[in-house]
């Protein structure tokens, strides 16, 4: 167990900020069926990899370092005994802040369950602050290991897999053209003119997000890399959140983000192309679902 500098950590917790919001209710018909956990479901779309394996943590270590009043990040190495989801991983190593958050495994959790059977959900980051952390931003993304939990997230993959494979734009949504039309000045505005697209683009709210979804995965490279979105979070430490993203699609996940209070990835900020690409399946996933969303 390695511990890292304190260095970037506040990149992590402005990904955050925005996320703690309510997501408002949906009712939009799919062909998808309804997976039994909407939790659980958001949870694997939001994960670049779910294992399961053993924590492997120096306990002294771990405690010292949490008893820090700053503490640094922790890297946590585990074992792979089985990859449900991802591939090309084999010596995981999780970073962990061992501050308490409430949105994230405790310190309990993981002291608890080092070395045991466990489920891991992960999330990569490419660019920043590089690594492996617990996805979703929940709790529930460390779990002891059961037959049951096991069985129920392998169907949900698989649910999720054939949901990306039969995936197909429907150009007849709510506000698709509407969508389109707003999509098609970015790359070709700047400045406050750009801001005034993504403006309106929030401005349809709810019952564009599927339209959104469903053209958002446009790689063009925005003129002015710069969105100020209201900052809606609890406890708000600012009025406005802003991003830095360099395409289209970092900009539209922003927007929905602000809409939903969902995240699959943080690409906001720009990010490699695995991860745009790991950001779309997800709001993909999340689109079939809306109509479940009662």
């Amino acid at each position: 167990m390695t511990v890292i500098s304190r260095k970037s950590a506040g990149y992590i917790l402005c990904l955050v900020a925005g996320l703690l919001v309510s997501a408002p209710d949906a009712a939009f018909s799919t062909d998808a069926s309804c997976p039994p956990d909407l939790h659980l479901a958001k949870l694997v779309a939001g994960s670049d990899f779910i294992l399961t394996g053993r924590m492997q943590i120096d306990r002294q270590q771990f405690i010292a370092e949490a008893g820090k009043p700053s503490p640094n990040w922790i890297e946590i190495p585990a074992k792979i005994d089985h990859l449900m989801k991802g591939e090309n991983l084999t010596e995981p190593l999780i970073r962990f802040d061992p501050k308490h958050r409430p949105y994230k495994p405790s310190n309990d959790a993981v002291l608890g369950l080092s070395g045991l059977p466990t489920i891991m959900f992960l999330t990569q980051v490419d660019e920043g602050p590089r690594g492996l952390y617990f996805a979703g931003y929940t709790p529930d993304a460390l779990r002891p290991a059961t037959e049951q939990s096991i069985g129920e997230i392998k169907a949900e993959i698989l649910r999720q897999v054939d949901i990306l494979r039969l995936w197909r734009a429907d150009t007849t949504l709510p506000h698709f053209e509407e969508v389109r039309a707003l999509i098609a000045h970015l790359g070709h505005v700047s400045g406050a003119e750009q801001q005034r697209v993504f403006d309106q683009l929030e401005a349809l709210g709810y019952p564009a997000v599927p339209a959104i979804i469903a053209q958002m995965d446009n790689r063009q490279p925005l003129l002015t890399h710069s969105i100020s979105l209201v900052n809606h979070a609890k406890n708000a430490f600012e009025g406005m959140r802003h991003y830095g993203p360099d395409q289209v699609v970092d900009a539209l996940d922003a927007i929905l983000n602000q809409i939903t209070g969902e995240s699959f990835g943080s690409i906001q900020n720009g990010g490699s192309d695995r991860e745009r690409e790991a950001s779309v399946a997800g709001w993909r996933v999340y689109a079939a679902t809306l109509r479940c969303q009662k």
